[in-house]
C-alpha cells in the first residue's frame, strides 16, 4: 500500500507472518524521527536469508495510510523495497480482517471507524515461455500445460487463455 510519513509517499507492506512493525532506518534518519534504544536487541531472519540484530524503534511514529492518519511503535529495520512494514502488532490493535484475495484490509481507524484499504493492484499479463524454460520446470516437477496459438484474432488468443487458466486451478 502507498502511505505518507512528514508528508513524503512511502511504500506500506502489510504482513501478518511479522509478530512487529518495523520502519526503515533511512526514514528514521531522514525525517529526525526521535529513536530509542531497546532494552535488549533480538535478531529478525529478513526473506533474502539473512539476519539483522534490531537495536532502536520509534515510539508511536504518525503515519498515514491510504489517506488514514494512524500511529504505530515501529523498530528500526533495513526492509529493502519498503519504508514501512506493519506486522501483527498493528493489525492486531486496529482489528484488520486481511482479504488476499483482493488485495485489502478491513480494519478500525485510530477512531473505531471501519475502514477498507485498497492495496495497489498489479496488472496480470501473458508471457511466452520458452520450451527451454518449460522442460527446465518440468524437471524441477513443475506440472506443465502448454497453450499453442496458431492465430493472432482475438477472441482464440481469449478463449486458450481461459483454457490453460481452468486447467492450471485443476
Amino acid at each position: 500500500m502507498e502511505g505518507k510519513i512528514c508528508d513524503q509517499v512511502v511504500s506500506i507492506l502489510i504482513d501478518p507472518g511479522f509478530n512487529y512493525s518495523y520502519v526503515n532506518p533511512n526514514l528514521v534518519d531522514k525525517f529526525s524521527l526521535n529513536k530509542e534504544v531497546h532494552a535488549e536487541s533480538w535478531l529478525v531472519l529478513l526473506a533474502t536469508g539473512t539476519k539483522k540484530r534490531v537495536h532502536h524503534w520509534v515510539r508511536a511514529c504518525a503515519f498515514e495510510l491510504n489517506g488514514i492518519s494512524t500511529l504505530a511503535h515501529m523498530n528500526a529495520l533495513p526492509l529493502g523495497s519498503y519504508n514501512i512494514l506493519l506486522g501483527m502488532d498493528w493489525l492486531y490493535l486496529h482489528r484488520t480482517k486481511v482479504n488476499c484475495y483482493d488485495k485489502s484490509i478491513e480494519c478500525l481507524d485510530d477512531n473505531d471507524e471501519q475502514r477498507v484499504l485498497q492495496g495497489k493492484k498489479k496488472a496480470t499479463s501473458i508471457r511466452m515461455v520458452t520450451t527451454m524454460k518449460a522442460k527446465h520446470s518440468h524437471k524441477k516437477g513443475c506440472i506443465i500445460f502448454v497453450v499453442h496459438i496458431s492465430s493472432d484474432k482475438g477472441k482464440q488468443v481469449e478463449d486458450a487463455y481461459l483454457l490453460s487458466r481452468y486447467l492450471v486451478l485443476q
